[in-house]
């Protein structure tokens, strides 16, 4: 699940006349902000954004910036009035957003009370930009919040854009904020979007709305559920008008996919673009839409779009982690998947999937690691619609994991195991107790029986050497290991010739990321070093090229061990 992406612009609303306006940003600096659309982080495409606002910001607008979840990681307190509603400052506003880190939580409902409490103490009227990638993580909901906030009298409204919203449950909360406080909903899936949602939303913030307007939608023949179709339109081409499906009687907000009209690849005041057919099969509307217009529909046109057929062939039982055999057949598309998932779960749950390649798709999956019913089902634009069910009853493997009951820390340690196959398994230790996504040193399964070398753990303590299916969901066998401290020694002449040959004799863990070496006296700062063999008692150096005074180490994870002074005259 991914957090919120955010940022609120709080401005006095008038539909009649351009009058000063007192606005607040909100902006969003959680650990979310390092999502990546189109190959940039949010945190480089939030900057950017506020950087084209302010550059063509009215002087006769104040400014204020609030930020949350920008200092500590896991607090839901985190959010700062960091600059007050002020005439723009465009340098150090931008430097300020600039400087602004990536780290905590996203307590959007508790920064929308924020903004609206900023706001109430200025005594206008105020309007609240939102914009979000998904999710609250602080236990507020966002619904709610602009259901209370309205119904306290709170004087602003909010209009709300969701970035890069996968989740149609997160997108239904971000419009019912919206709608909760008279706002409109936008949608942005880039850079580019974002940039003409906000400027839809701060149009509609500070400027009276346009004139009515006429447009014209048509599809460019028929419609089967999530293909691609030419849709020809006609229209204004307002920064940030587009062309959407929607359901048939929904509100005039709601759309499923949409395509950016008036742009520079659909130049206005008329063009053509490519939407995907809806997935559920039945009657649609094609929609031309301008957000900023009060009457936001300009065109809608009910079609019809026709059924397509998919299946899923697949043994009827797979065993716990198991490589399994799979075709599925129907529609193809980046958006759709193919994967198993709990009989009777939501449309959101999954296990392992596949994007379907084309029509017809061949591959191989993971089976579930926990034993029990499950369904492998072919899925539909993430989670609109399951198509396809096959079900698939998952049986426990049987697997076991074998090496020495104590080790000392450090050293190589020959084990053999028995289980699935799958380059999602992995055998190797890690602390008892601990989660089954904990590890120290593993390899992957080498088929039915794995024989394997691993490094132990370089603390001494109790472990287990574990056989862990799918990367971390489940360990399937395990045996106790005791981990006992490493101890080492070394010999060597205790004075020596500068690049003179030295052979060092040796006792401790032998691993290949071991070494033994000469180092400046008291620090790791080698020179000559030789990594500890796996057979033998001696490693052959030369001496420094430098008379000094020098330590022979063993190195255990940039740990010495052992030090062992020596002179090189």
């Amino acid at each position: 699940m991914r957090r919120l992406v955010s940022f609120a612009l709080c401005a006095s609303l008038s539909c009649t006349a351009v009058a000063a306006e007192n606005m607040v940003l909100v902006l969003d600096a959680s650990g979310s902000m390092w999502g990546q659309v189109s190959g940039k982080t949010k945190v480089e495409i939030a900057r950017a954004t506020v950087a084209d606002v302010l550059a063509r910001w009215k002087p006769e607008n104040t400014l204020g910036l609030v930020a949350y979840g920008h200092r500590r990681k896991g607090d839901c307190s985190d959010i700062e009035t960091l600059i007050e509603p002020a005439v723009v400052d465009t340098a150090t506003f931008q430097a300020t957003v600039d400087g602004l880190g990536a780290k905590g939580m996203t307590p959007l409902s508790a920064a929308v009370k924020h903004a609206a409490g900023v706001l109430r103490s200025s005594e206008r009227k105020a309007t609240v930009i939102l914009v979000s990638d998904g999710e609250e993580t602080c236990n507020l909901d966002p619904c709610a919040v602009g259901a209370e906030l309205e119904k306290n009298g709170v004087d602003f409204t909010a209009h709300v854009i969701g970035f890069d919203v996968g989740n149609p449950l997160h997108q239904a909360q971000l419009r019912c904020l919206a709608e909760n406080t008279g706002g409109r909903y936008f949608n942005a899936r880039n850079a580019v979007e974002l940039g003409a949602a906000l400027d839809g939303a701060v149009t509609a913030s500070t400027e009276p709305p346009p004139p009515p307007a006429s447009a014209t939608v048509a599809a460019a023949g028929a419609l089967t559920i999530t293909e691609a179709v030419e849709v020809r339109w006609s229209g204004p081409a307002d920064r940030g008008d587009y062309v959407t499906f929607a359901p048939v009687g929904s509100k005039d907000g709601a759309y499923l996919d949409y395509a950016l009209v008036g742009t520079k690849e659909s130049p206005g005041p008329s063009g053509v673009v490519t939407l995907r057919a809806p997935a559920a099969a039945g009657p649609t509307e094609l929609r031309y839409v301008s957000p900023i217009r009060k009457a936001s529909v300009l065109a809608r046109v009910v079609l019809e779009v026709a059924d397509a057929q998919a299946s899923i062939e697949a043994p009827d039982t797979a065993t716990a982690g198991s490589t399994v055999r799979i075709t599925a057949r129907g529609p193809a598309g980046n958006g759709h998947w193919i994967g198993f998932a709990p009989k009777g779960s939501p449309i959101t749950a999954y296990r392992d999937y596949r994007r379907p390649t084309g029509p017809v798709s061949a591959f191989e999956l993971a089976a579930p690691a926990e034993p029990g019913e499950y369904e492998l089902r072919y899925v539909l634009n993430e989670y609109d619609r399951i198509i396809a069910v096959r079900p698939v009853t998952v049986v426990a493997s049987a697997t076991r994991v074998s090496g020495p009951a104590t080790v000392m820390a450090g050293d190589t340690v020959s084990i053999t195991a028995n289980g699935p196959e799958g380059g999602t398994h992995w055998i190797g230790f890690a602390p008892a107790g601990s989660n089954a996504g904990t590890y120290r040193d593993y390899v992957r399964p080498q088929g039915a029986t794995t024989q394997a070398t691993l490094m132990a753990p370089v603390e001494a303590g109790d472990y287990e050497l574990r056989y862990v299916l799918n990367e971390s969901e489940k360990v399937v066998a395990s045996q106790p290991v005791r981990v006992t401290p490493a101890v080492a020694s070394l010999e060597a002449p205790s004075s020596m010739a500068t690049n003179a040959p030295v052979s060092v004799r040796f006792k401790g863990p032998r691993h290949a990321r071991h070494w033994i070496g000469f180092v400046r006296r008291g620090t790791l700062e080698y020179r000559d070093y030789a990594a500890v063999p796996a057979e033998g008692d001696a490693v052959e150096l030369r001496a420094p090229e430098e008379a000094g005074d020098y330590d022979l180490v063993f190195v255990i994870d940039n740990d010495a061990i052992v030090r062992t002074p020596v002179s090189v005259r």
